[in-house]
């Protein structure tokens, strides 16, 4: 893989460009086939910034493994470790709203790196393949994460003074959530995200240790022979992507939980892997591919077609299609796994 370039030149543009044109042109059909009219779609809504973010850190989770050969398919259990985690925080009602806030997110961050730690050290320590233990993971969490996904009672009051604006700006009514609410956190971690995606693209580019992790994600057996420690730069690349998708799993928190998680025609954390995908493997188009979702889901009449489970699985299905054109052409050209159960690179050298 060569972070900041598209391996596939114009044909995978071209394919990315054309599956969102489908997904906009698509949900608009389906919502007109049910018989939703245009003045019944859910309208534009401000809490665009808040799902933006969500996405664009959900992609930063599983393109900063993939960057070190790592498929994170693990990413939805990091996401739903992080959701219990900052769950377990705000039963704690002896903190303040925004103490909660804050530790929660920090708990879920912290949570989701330790998933993605551990799952690179089963594969360093046990030759257990990522992709297997990452499933695992996001099946064996789903029952708890069920059990303990409960909204806080009581709101962290991080606002900003929005005066008359608060009125006319629409808002998902599911999400139960101020305008200021929505759009101090959403701004915030907005702004975090844009900046650590910037700041992971300059590294890849600019660095030593940047050239070290494309080393270890073109060619991990060329990475070993001259002298990288591959184990070291996966663990500490699944670290980040694990923090990354806790910090959004315990984001969640503040909303209605149910609501949030149907929000996605999949489970909500492998959307990182879309927007990866549509981002053609490169940081900079992970944050136009996270945008630009963002404004789908919050294009009048998605809403109405996802309720329909006809709609929502044609939906998924389009969503998974970057896989077939973008995988082949961001997977490691040698030294690639070769089974789904086990695999040693140190074996070959």
């Amino acid at each position: 893989m060569i972070p900041g370039r598209c391996r596939g030149g114009p044909w995978v543009l071209a394919g990315n460009a054309a599956l969102l044109v489908a997904l906009f042109t698509g949900t608009y059909l389906m919502a007109m086939s049910v018989g939703t009219r245009a003045a019944a779609w859910s309208p534009w809504s401000g809490d665009i910034i808040l799902v933006a973010a969500g996405l664009l850190f959900l992609g930063l989770g599983f393109l900063l493994p993939l960057h070190a050969g790592l498929i994170n398919l693990g990413i939805h259990g990091q996401f739903l470790v992080g959701f219990v985690a900052g769950s377990l925080v705000t039963r704690n009602e002896l903190l303040e709203p925004w103490a909660q806030a804050c530790l929660a997110l920090l708990a879920g961050a912290a949570a989701g790196a330790g998933a993605g730690v551990i799952l690179a050290w089963l594969k360093r320590k046990f030759a257990v393949h990522e992709i297997l233990s990452g499933l695992l993971l996001a099946g064996a969490l789903v029952p708890i994460a069920r059990v303990f996904g409960a909204a806080p009672e009581r709101r962290p009051d991080l606002t900003i003074p929005l005066g008359p604006l608060a009125n006319t700006i629409p808002w998902t009514p599911g999400l139960e959530l101020p305008p200021s609410f929505v759009l101090a956190w959403g701004i915030l971690l907005l702004s975090t995200g844009l900046a650590l995606g910037f700041a992971a693209s300059h590294f890849l580019r600019a660095s030593v240790r940047g050239f070290h992790l494309r080393a270890v994600g073109s060619n991990p057996l060329a990475a070993v022979a001259a002298g990288v420690d591959v184990d070291a730069m996966q663990t500490l690349m699944a670290g980040f992507g694990g923090a990354c998708a806790g910090l959004v799993g315990a984001l969640q928190l503040w909303s209605d939980p149910a609501v949030a998680l149907e929000r996605w025609p999949v489970p909500l954390g492998f959307a990182g892997i879309t927007v990866a995908l549509l981002g053609a493997g490169h940081l900079r188009g992970a944050i136009a591919a996270a945008l630009v979702l963002a404004v789908w889901l919050n294009t009048p009449g998605v809403a109405a077609a996802l309720e329909n489970p006809g709609g929502a699985a044609a939906v998924a299905f389009l969503l998974v299609l970057p896989v077939l054109w973008n995988v082949p052409r961001l997977m490691p050209e040698q030294g690639a796994p070769r089974a789904v159960w086990k695999t040693r690179h140190r074996e070959m050298v």
